[in-house]
């Protein structure tokens, strides 16, 4: 009798389908991302290398190293020795027009909180 392995075996990819599924779930272009805290594990107690992972960090109100990621950038954090809380799925998909700003309006903005700030050597 042969002895259960530790992990559950996973399917075989069937269809284009599955593939496309194993695909989003965290792969080049996934249709869903996970809000995340990432805290010391147990081979890894210093969250100060998060940062050299280049992952997409937003603020936390109490101070947690909170991340955005896809599945494949959290099974990176395990594998770094952390342990990662996912506390909600974000989908992915475009931001609103409205919220996007224009070249022209940025530059003015720009050019505003500069203005009377001596420049050296530039136009």
């Amino acid at each position: 009798m042969s002895e259960p392995s530790e992990r559950p075996q996973q399917p075989p990819i069937r269809d284009a389908r599955d593939a496309r599924d194993a695909r989003d779930s965290g792969g080049e272009n996934p249709t869903v991302r996970f809000d995340a805290t990432v805290h010391p594990g147990v081979t890894n107690r210093d969250l100060l290398g998060v940062a050299d992972l280049d992952l997409d960090r937003i603020p936390d109100p109490e101070g947690d190293v909170r991340v955005v990621v896809t599945a494949e950038e959290c099974r990176r954090l395990l594998e770094s020795g952390y342990e990662v809380r996912l506390h909600a799925q974000v989908p992915v998909r475009p931001l609103p027009a409205e919220l996007v700003e224009q070249d022209d309006s940025v530059r003015a903005w720009l050019e505003e909180r500069v203005q009377g700030i001596e420049r050296s050597g530039g136009v």
